[in-house]
């Protein structure tokens, strides 16, 4: 094998490093935003607690203006009745007084089942409440480690960054070209083992000629279908 292709993995792999550490930087961001995602999860529900807790409250306020107006009515048919003489009419107030009345017990059977809904939506809020702060803690928590972490990633970083230079310093400044240019463009690696007459990495079957050359230790040899460099192990 060409010293130059041995000096090209070994700077290989601290690219391969670099770029894998890069992209775990990088996806950090969305990570963070996927995990306070569930925190906003959380507060939207303790929002939709509240929302249906005050529902609830103000039902009641309208059921008891309602079943006030209601027994100010009947006072009124009451101070009426007696005011008039004619049996008749006495009767006619009081058939409207019992209809107020039975409009009044509906009211207040209302009144009670707003309040045991109340009572159920103050439960749901105080749930929600101590479900969020829970879930807050996680989140800080998971977040600092992110925080952490990404500290680590830049310097673990930088650190691969000034390898690279000394490792890149020390290969032929037109295979470490030719290299470059590959590997920028590849996910992967740039350079390719022959593998049963086959490149290493797209698997496309070499012609004998293109054996022969990588087996040539001062031959750069790339693969006709992907433009990776190929190399033999002896």
């Amino acid at each position: 094998m060409a010293k130059a292709i041995e000096q090209l993995l070994v700077l290989q792999a601290c690219d391969q490093e670099i770029r894998r550490l890069r992209k775990e930087m990088n996806d950090i961001p969305l990570r963070r935003q996927q995990i306070e995602s569930r925190l906003n999860a959380h507060q939207e529900g303790l929002v939709q607690a509240d929302h249906a807790l005050l529902e609830a409250k103000t039902s009641i306020k309208r059921l008891e203006g309602e079943i006030e107006e209601a027994r100010r009515q009947i006072q009124k048919y009451r101070d009426q009745q007696l005011q008039i003489k004619s049996n008749e009419e006495y009767k006619a107030l009081e058939k409207e007084v019992a209809g107020v009345q039975q409009a009044v017990r509906r009211l207040e059977d209302q009144e009670l089942a707003a309040m045991e809904a109340v009572e159920a939506a103050q439960a749901a809020v105080a749930a929600r409440r101590e479900a969020l702060a829970k879930e807050k803690e996680r989140v800080d928590s998971e977040v600092r480690a992110f925080m952490e972490r990404s500290a680590g990633l830049e310097g673990d970083t930088r650190r691969r960054e000034e390898e690279r230079k000394t490792l890149a310093a020390t290969v032929d400044a037109a295979w470490l070209g030719r290299y470059e240019r590959i590997f920028a463009k590849q996910r992967d690696a740039a350079i390719a083992l022959v593998e049963h007459g086959t490149c290493g990495c797209c698997h496309m079957k070499l012609s004998p000629a293109q054996i022969v050359d990588a087996r040539k230790p001062d031959t750069l040899t790339s693969c006709a279908f992907c433009g990776r460099m190929l190399y033999l192990v002896p």
